[in-house]
This record gives structure tokens, C-alpha cells and sequence, in this order.
């Protein structure tokens, strides 16, 4: 199927490849759509993340403050990902 998205290639071992495919085969997708679709979710928090490292050269308390906002952040948006489910 023909895409404009770009490429990405990672490296992994034979075990981390076949969790993968075990997770994708149990969800019914592909590894590539299982991948783009926790990178897409997970992006938000990565550049937090990063944003947080970059301070921490300069400011660690304020890194630290950071991270811990994010953290809560993602635990309240975990709870109601889990209500939904209910």
C-alpha cells in the first residue's frame, strides 16, 4: 500500500522482535501500525521528557518539577483510559 509517511528503521533483538509481533498478532495489526500508533501516543510525554533533560543541564530542580507534573499528568490520563474501559 502506497504511503507518503515517512521511514524508520530500529534495530532489535530476535526476543524484542517477537514480543512485538506476539503484541501485534493479539491486537490484530500490523508491527509497523502497532509502532507509529505508541510512538504517536507517546510522543507528548518523549518531548516532555526531553524538554526535561535539556533543563536539567541548566536548572535540575526545575527538571525535576517538570517531570514530576508530567508524571502525574500521564498517571490521570492513564485512570481514565481505564474508566473508559469499564
Amino acid at each position: 500500500m502506497a504511503t507518503d509517511k515517512k521511514r524508520v528503521t530500529i534495530y532489535l533483538h530476535d526476543s524484542e522482535k517477537q514480543k512485538l509481533d506476539n503484541i501485534a498478532n493479539d491486537l490484530g495489526c500490523s508491527v509497523s501500525r502497532l509502532c507509529g500508533d505508541v510512538l504517536l501516543q507517546s510522543m507528548p510525554y518523549l518531548e516532555t521528557m526531553a524538554q526535561a533533560v535539556k533543563l536539567a543541564r541548566t536548572n535540575p530542580q526545575k527538571a525535576a518539577e517538570m517531570m514530576q507534573k508530567a508524571a502525574n499528568v500521564a498517571q490521570g490520563d492513564l485512570l481514565k483510559e481505564m474508566e473508559a474501559l469499564k
